[in-house]
């Protein structure tokens, strides 16, 4: 009996690089893309749609914050696990994210190999 791929939903809104996630997730043999969204509001009806076991949350997007969209999603479905990718090492968002309710965070300078 196999174990079903862990389906992720990716938010964010530089095409680039939600491409880039994109081909990433879908290389990976135990994952599966359960849905892209481009900003809060479309990431809360993305995950209400697709129910992913995982969200890759840009903290920048263009109609409101990675950090309220997040609480967004978790006030509607506590169980929601999300991971939040930001540019900045060190920045106060990423605290204010953990202690919204994120499961960790990355950066993009992280490659596969970082332990």
């Amino acid at each position: 009996m196999s174990t079903p791929p862990i389906r992720i939903l990716s938010v964010d809104d530089h095409p680039l690089l939600q491409e880039g996630i994109a081909a990433m997730i879908r290389s990976q043999p135990d994952m599966e893309l359960a849905g892209e969204a481009r900003s809060g509001q479309d990431a809360l009806e993305k995950f209400r749609e697709t129910r992913p076991d995982v969200v890759l949350m840009d903290l920048r997007l263009p109609d409101m914050n990675g950090i309220d969209a997040m609480i967004a999603i978790r006030g509607e479905f506590p169980e929601a696990r999300v991971v939040v990718l930001t540019t900045f090492e060190g920045d106060a968002e990423i605290k204010r994210a953990l202690a919204a309710g994120a499961r960790g965070y990355l950066l993009p300078s992280t490659s596969a190999t970082s332990r």
